[in-house]
């Protein structure tokens, strides 16, 4: 695929647009080196700033990893890699935060409740486990954000619908970067709390249960938020 100069103007998201294009048409296949941020800026006409930038949102995407004092390179790409291009797009702003927990409000109570359902005795055990990482960690960091969202991965699983289950899949790394941000302001007590009482609504197969904790877990979130950023 050809590079093609572009306009300074959203200059960096343009770079990573045509990295992209340039990784899916397998010009740059994975573990190939990217050129250097000097021969980058060469191609696209623009200085090392726009490049260090679109870089960098190729990182947190995960398509690139940068080794010290070797370069960047392209990593093996997974199906929802490219969907998730919203990652470096959505910035944690007040906006934002409160776009992903409307998102999770809508989705995340009838996901309890269709897992209270539908779960096998396997997704009870996978719940059960990433519950007890959390517990386990007990502290704020990107290990017990993880955990975070993969308990609510499990839920997704649990409730055997596809649709449910990829959609989530898709976003697990959006929400983590999220679930970070929340907890970094809030502890991880809430999630404590009311992990092991949704969970525990699924085991009992109780729908109704589980769509009210869900409910009120995401509820106090966003009014915890809210109050935050309105100070």
């Amino acid at each position: 695929m050809e590079i093609t100069p572009i306009a300074k103007i959203r200059a960096s998201q343009e770079i990573v647009d045509q990295i992209l294009a340039n990784i899916m048409a397998e010009t740059w296949a994975p573990g190939s080196k990217l050129p250097s941020e000097n021969e980058l800026g060469m191609l696209f006409a623009v200085s090392r700033v726009p490049v260090r930038e679109a870089l960098n949102k190729l990182r947190a995407m995960g398509v690139v990893v940068t080794r010290q004092g070797e370069g960047t390179f392209v990593t093996a790409l997974t199906p929802g890699m490219f969907m998730n291009s919203l990652l470096p797009l959505l910035l944690l702003n007040p906006k934002n935060m409160m776009d992903v927990l409307e998102y999770r409000r809508i989705i995340e109570p009838e996901s309890a409740a269709l897992a209270a359902k539908n779960a096998d005795p396997s997704d009870l055990e996978r719940m059960k486990s990433t519950l007890e990482v959390m517990e386990r960690l007990g502290r704020p960091g990107i290990e017990f954000s993880t955990a975070d969202a993969e308990f609510h991965l499990d839920i997704a699983r649990g409730t055997k619908n596809s649709m449910i289950f990829n959609a989530s899949n898709v976003v697990k790394d959006l929400l983590v970067h999220y679930y970070r941000k929340i907890i970094e302001v809030r502890g991880v007590v809430g999630a404590l709390h009311y992990h092991p009482r949704i969970y525990q609504a699924i085991c009992d197969r109780n729908p109704e249960k589980a769509r009210e904790i869900m409910t009120e877990h995401v509820m106090t979130t966003i009014d915890d938020m809210a109050k935050i950023y309105q100070d």
